[in-house]
């Protein structure tokens, strides 16, 4: 059976890695201020949309809370139901 949660937050976080990558060689590095203030906000906006995805899916019965007890914002974490996104596909 496919793993939805899981397979949505490693894409997302693979997208928003090379958004990150992209900005990073067009302001000229991770220590300028323009990037920071880039990073900041594609992080943001990635992780606010992912957290309403999650917290919709759960309202329709389709995911619930991770026995992990990872936190979305914290980024990949070793673990087979949600990857650290917090979010399992509901059994």
């Amino acid at each position: 059976m496919a793993n939805i949660a899981k397979s949505v937050y490693e894409t997302q976080l693979g997208i928003m890695k090379n958004a990150l990558k992209l900005g990073e060689f067009k302001f000229g590095g991770k220590d300028s201020d323009q990037f920071k203030f880039f990073k900041e906000q594609i992080m943001n906006f990635h992780y606010d949309a992912l957290k309403r995805f999650f917290i919709d899916g759960v309202k329709e019965g389709v995911f619930e809370k991770c026995i992990c007890g990872a936190n979305l914002r914290q980024g990949w974490k070793i673990c087979e139901s949600c990857a650290g996104s917090g979010y399992r596909d509901k059994k």
